[in-house]
């Protein structure tokens, strides 16, 4: 059994990409309305979604990175 990456098409990690992007916006969105939610300001909310987002697409593209997926 052969130890290589598999190297996949370009069009398959764009895939991946986009789906780690939408899958980080979603994160964010939760993040932003359980913010809300809690009696945080506006500004301090869509703070707490960038900073989620900030958080999770880099761990995200880490996970798919290690897993050789990217």
């Amino acid at each position: 059994m052969s130890t290589e990456p598999i190297s996949h098409p370009r069009t398959v990690r764009a895939l991946w990409v986009l789906v780690t992007v939408l899958f980080s916006a979603l994160v964010a969105l939760v993040a932003g309305i359980l913010a809300t939610v809690t009696g945080r300001s506006f500004p301090e909310a869509v703070l707490q979604a960038g900073g989620a987002f900030a958080v999770t697409l880099p761990l995200c593209l880490a996970v798919l990175s290690a897993l050789s997926v990217l």
